[in-house]
């Protein structure tokens, strides 16, 4: 039995000399330079020797020998899910990976991450970062580990054996498929006076765009001029922004038409004087008149107007389009179509609390005025309509 490193045209392949007189040559495809023969030796075949003494060595022709680090397969994986990630998503994974996974396992071979390191590092990670953080930090590992497995390198995902962080959901699963922020809070007609008041410029033209129309925030800072239609009074949804790259909108729903209110269409017509004309094209700029790296500075402007006690934020200015339509009796379909939901039963789930029925019967908007008028017309037995005694009333 022995395993021994040999040199095939400046390429390194293993000698291996197994069982009763068998003998297999692998190749690792690794140049012969010292790192690699050290890598070998350390990593590949003390696994090998200990297969042959326990007499389980069996050599795989199609993955003989395993040489590739968890810093250059993952380099490989993500290369192949370039075309099928939003750019801004690939960079996140990617900052993930170089953050979170090289620092600790980036020199170790893929063969040789076992299930108990995977919980190491991972409970690890808990001790620092909330679940649903470190749910998307395993993700991408997983990714790259499930890519080694189809394409042969190891049998199976060891993230197979390793439960997930549990993380507690405080909103239907179906909120976050849709990718909407849950905690209503939003503000009132009065409170978005004031806060409109205290600002100028595109400042005010964004937020009161956001409060009046429902859009995203990352839709709005990618919004173009061309994307507004000043005769059909509306603007198309058809991009997002973030991290300084346009990507697709976050849902196949999202991307849409917004109608321009005349109160919107104010805001519209005043920022169109203030960039007019730029090379880019861009509805809203900065003050470098440069498109926004994404809408991040313009959620801290508005922060900033808030009192220190205020846990309100940016977003919830969509929250408050939704909201005072939805109080204020309008359609739900409609309000679910401004919003760029799936469906108006998200839009429901979200904001049914903003729908109240008012006391005051009079300040009722009229509804189902067809049963009013069937009802007067006659019962199902043509019964002549009796106007129906009052409660607290002799007849």
């Amino acid at each position: 039995m022995s395993v021994k490193i040999r040199t095939k045209n400046g390429r390194l392949v293993l000698d291996i000399h197994y069982g009763n007189g068998k003998r297999t040559r692998p190749a690792t495809g690794l140049k012969d330079t010292v790192k690699n023969r050290e890598l070998l030796e350390k990593n590949v075949i003390p696994s090998i020797e200990r297969e042959i003494v326990q007499g389980v060595y069996v050599p795989k022709a199609e993955r003989a020998v395993v040489v590739q680090t968890v810093k250059d397969y993952g380099e490989l994986s993500f290369k192949r899910h370039a075309n099928n990630r939003r750019k801004h998503v690939q960079l996140s994974y990617r900052n993930h990976f170089e953050n979170h996974i090289v620092p600790k396992f980036g020199k170790k071979l893929i063969s040789t991450i076992t299930p108990m390191q995977l919980r190491d590092w991972q409970n690890e990670k808990l001790d620092k970062y909330a679940a649903s953080t470190v749910r998307k930090y395993r993700s991408v590992f997983y990714t790259i580990l499930d890519d080694a497995v189809v394409e042969g390198l190891i049998d199976s995902n060891p993230f197979e054996r390793v439960p997930r962080p549990v993380v507690v959901e405080k909103y239907d699963k179906e909120y976050d498929l849709e990718e909407e922020d849950s905690n209503v809070n939003p503000f009132s007609l009065n409170e978005l006076k004031d806060i409109l008041s205290r600002v100028d410029g595109y400042k005010q033209n964004f937020f009161a765009i956001m409060a009046f129309s429902g859009v995203r925030p990352g839709e709005l800072v990618a919004l173009k001029w061309s994307d507004v239609d000043w005769e059909s009074e509306t603007f198309k949804i058809v991009r997002t922004r973030i991290r300084g790259l346009f990507g697709p909108t976050k849902t196949k729903s999202s991307k849409r038409i917004v109608e321009m209110m005349p109160n919107v269409k104010a805001y519209f017509l005043k920022q169109y004087e203030l960039t007019k004309g730029n090379i880019f094209d861009m509805v809203f700029l900065s003050n470098f008149y440069k498109p926004f790296y994404s809408h991040d500075t313009i959620a801290l402007q508005f922060k900033a107007l808030l009192d220190d006690n205020d846990g309100r934020y940016l977003y919830q200015l969509r929250h408050t389009f939704a909201s005072l339509m939805i109080s204020n009796g309008e359609d739900i379909t409609w309000v679910s179509q401004m919003m760029g939901h799936k469906s108006s039963d998200i839009t429901l789930r979200v904001y049914a609390k903003a729908y109240k029925i008012d006391k005051d019967k009079k300040l009722r908007k009229q509804r189902a005025d067809f049963l009013e008028n069937w009802h007067k017309s006659g019962t199902v037995n043509n019964l002549m309509y009796e106007k129906p005694f009052e409660i607290g009333v002799e007849s």
